[in-house]
């Protein structure tokens, strides 16, 4: 991997191409009581979804379902697309995603995360992949 470092400039949240992999997210205005249709995965619980907000909504991601941290417990998810892969992952286990990776068709990569003061995602790393 080549880095060419990270931008000054703060991203706001609409820095990566759909993001949220919106077509595949569920929107609640507030973390519901119980699960909504179609939310829960066999033996799965809405308290072990990841989520994030924007513009006052809060997106229900689903389920962790992988380890990136190797400590045994599932701390992230994917999307995948057409443009590439995106990766949500919450590091300090609040169930809030805080740190999202993309990693293009064409071998870019960008990392952000959320700068928890200001909301704002803050680019940390980008380049190509060789």
């Amino acid at each position: 991997m080549s880095g060419e470092g990270a931008d000054s400039e703060p991203l706001s949240f609409g820095g990566f191409d759909d993001p949220l992999g919106v077509e595949s997210a569920a929107h609640v205005p507030v973390f519901p009581d119980e699960p909504l249709p179609g939310e829960m995965e066999p033996g799965g619980d809405v308290a072990d979804h990841l989520w994030m907000h924007d513009a006052g909504r809060i997106w229900d991601l689903g389920p962790a379902d992988v380890d990136t941290d190797a400590d045994g417990i599932n701390d992230s998810l994917t999307r995948n697309g057409p443009e590439g892969l995106t990766v949500y992952t919450d590091a300090d286990r609040d169930g809030q995603v805080d740190t999202i990776t993309r990693v293009g068709a064409d071998g870019s990569y960008a990392a952000q995360v959320l700068d928890p003061a200001t909301g704002r995602w803050v680019p940390t790393d980008s380049g190509r992949l060789e």
